[in-house]
């Protein structure tokens, strides 16, 4: 017998290394955080669809469903990923929908409230979900809202931990690390730029570029792949300062494939500085590029006007909870 309300929640996640490279073939590692989003899914007997959170409030019947998603950009990924799960019944379902997180500082919000929607549709019209199954159903969900994205932050919302990700053919295996080696990483700051261009505007200028220069672009794209096959020994071996090394040559190629702009570098400036010269740093943007967040690896607070945090990783991924959180920092949502 399953349930009239369910609550299943996601962790945020971020790039670790791989941005752009993943669409074409090579592998990229991400990383799950300990944000996490909230969905309370409740059956409801009068065939409406009730969603609820910081974003506002959303209703509408169960046969305008379809119809509904191409309509409401703000709950466009919740609609779509209760389209695709497959689970809404004509008595319809209400959502509530709560984050520890901000939707503007690149902590893949898209994706987490997806995993969080997919878990709690299935837990509850079976009592139970499968994080494998939630996460190759999330990723497609989110392509049919982005058009194009590789799934990365996908797949860490529904595994946790770090995740080696490839999107085509789709493979996602979670890196092994020790407790101790998660408890011995360096601190993690993500640093907001003060805006964000959207991800398929960003590919599209990048492809635009490649047009003009495509054998440069495929070479980036090789040395990107082997910086990520070079990362992940490095934390094979737990050695966080190879690994910030890696993240450092994936920055310079991320330079070079234009898509850091001023903003990036002087956050990156500011670190530097900042640092004393035997703190170890990593240093890149996390996520496609032209603003969001800069990724920092044992980096203590910059003197910067906009938001940053500190997140740990996160070694579980979708989960079943028992309530909604009784106090959250409410600067966010979704």
């Amino acid at each position: 017998m399953t349930s009239l309300s369910v609550i299943a929640s996601a962790p945020s996640s971020t790039m670790l290394m791989g941005e752009h490279a993943v669409l074409f073939g090579h592998s990229a590692l991400v990383c799950a955080l300990t944000q996490r989003i909230f969905v309370k899914a409740s059956k409801r007997a009068d065939g409406q669809i009730v969603i609820t959170s910081s974003l506002g409030y959303f209703e509408c019947a169960v046969n305008e469903l379809a119809m509904q998603v191409e309509r409401t950009s703000s709950f466009a990924f919740v609609l779509q990923a209760l389209t695709l799960s497959g689970q809404v019944k004509s008595g319809g379902v209400e959502l509530v929908i709560e984050s520890e997180f901000e939707h503007t500082l690149g902590l893949g919000s898209s994706a987490a409230v997806t995993v969080a929607c997919m878990g709690a549709m299935a837990l509850l019209a079976n009592g139970r979900f499968d994080a494998q199954e939630a996460m190759q159903t999330s990723i497609e969900s989110i392509r049919k809202v982005q058009g194009r994205g590789s799934g990365a932050d996908v797949a860490a919302s529904a595994l946790g931990g770090i995740v080696k990700f490839q999107g085509n053919p789709l493979r996602a295996k979670k890196t092994l690390l020790s407790l101790a080696a998660l408890q011995d990483a360096p601190h993690l700051l993500l640093v907001y730029c003060g805006y964000k261009t959207l991800t398929p505007l960003v590919i599209a200028q990048v492809a635009e570029a490649a047009e003009q220069e495509p054998q440069r672009f495929a070479q980036l794209y090789e040395q990107m792949g082997a910086c990520v096959e070079t990362s992940e020994k490095a934390l094979e071996r737990e050695d966080w300062w190879a690994f910030a090394q890696s993240m450092n040559q994936y920055q310079i190629l991320m330079r070079a494939l234009g898509v850091s702009d001023e903003s990036t570098e002087t956050i990156i400036r500011l670190a530097q500085k900042k640092s004393p010269l035997d703190t170890l740093l990593g240093a890149k943007i996390s996520g496609s590029g032209l603003g969001d967040c800069v990724l920092l690896l044992g980096s203590e607070a910059l003197d910067w006007p906009h938001p940053q945090i500190s997140v740990q990783i996160e070694p579980q991924g979708l989960r079943q909870e028992m309530q909604l959180p009784k106090a959250l920092q409410h600067e966010k949502q979704l």
